[in-house]
């Protein structure tokens, strides 16, 4: 009789379990719903229709806006051009974010004030770091400015295609890097430090200690700001529209600002055309992030 209500009282207490459990889900549930499942369901329906120059829907046409993007002769240069940017982007802030922590982790006269204004940046937004940086990188800039006083010509960091496609990798590296600071810090501030001194007791140099110790400690952390790194460079727009438009000609031109031309800035409202790029988006960051966990994830041990 004992051992049927403790059973009972088991089933009761998971019962309120699972109820308390999806009571907490539900509030999230339903903003994943209504800002993400519901506009991306909107998205691949509007990608089917074709559009009049307002971007109303005029009818259904199938897979033909998809034909169209897939055999424009610029849509592979532009998917090239996005991929490139992406990996250098994520590599540029893996490298310098590490980097930077290993730095600001040691203790120095001042660290902590050289710490708190490298990843201070993390609260200015993409569209104010860029507006700053037009302001420095213009061909009246401050940089142009300082290169003329010194009898150097000035240089086309947003006019030119040869500057201006590393220029929008280095603003983008620039404003994501607070961010990766803090995880990457915070990861190597938890590394046992005795594991470290016995390295150094054992003769181990410093950058010995720093490749083969912390770096395969903070795995985990360094795996997942490649993730975010990755997702978050695929969807970059704000630095690119401001700096450069895409250009010159179309030298910086990603998918994602592909999507807002041909919805916004083409003379009409494209938004079949632009919910079809939207789509190849989406698969395309999606199988970017799965190479990301196929490869990357078997070098972390979490």
């Amino acid at each position: 009789m004992d051992k049927t209500r403790m059973r009972t009282s088991e089933i009761q207490v998971r019962t309120r379990n699972r109820i308390a459990g999806a009571l907490l889900l539900t509030p999230g549930l339903l903003l994943l719903t209504v800002f993400a499942f519901v506009p991306l369901v909107k998205v691949v329906a509007m990608s089917l229709q074709s559009t009049d120059l307002f971007g109303t829907p005029t009818g259904f046409v199938g897979l033909a806006n998809y034909v169209t993007v897939l055999t424009d002769p610029s849509f592979v240069s532009v998917l090239v051009r996005t991929m490139v940017y992406a990996i250098a982007v994520v590599l540029g802030r893996l490298v310098f974010g590490t980097l930077l922590a290993i730095l600001l982790t040691r203790q120095f006269h001042g660290s902590k004030l050289f710490r708190t204004l490298m990843t201070s940046t993390v609260s200015v937004s993409v569209a104010a770091a860029s507006l700053g940086f037009l302001a420095v990188l213009s061909p009246t800039g401050i940089v142009n400015m300082r290169l003329g006083r010194l009898g150097a010509p000035a240089v086309g960091w947003l006019t030119d295609a040869k500057w201006a496609f590393p220029t929008i990798i280095m603003v983008t590296i620039w404003t994501g890097l607070g961010f990766d600071l803090i995880l990457i810090c915070s990861a190597i501030d938890g590394v046992d430090p005795e594991i470290l001194e016995a390295a150094r007791v054992d003769g181990a140099s410093e950058a010995r200690i720093q490749w083969s110790m912390v770096v395969p400690l903070i795995a985990p952390t360094l795996f997942y700001v490649a993730i975010t790194a990755c997702i978050g460079t695929l969807q970059a727009f704000a630095q690119i529209s401001i700096l450069t438009k895409g250009g010159p000609g179309s030298a910086t031109t990603t998918i994602t600002y592909n999507i807002y031309t041909a919805a916004f800035n083409a003379g009409s409202a494209n938004f079949g055309i632009a919910s079809a790029l939207g789509v190849v988006l989406f698969v395309f960051v999606f199988a970017f992030t799965l190479l990301q966990f196929k490869f990357l994830d078997k070098k972390v041990d979490c």
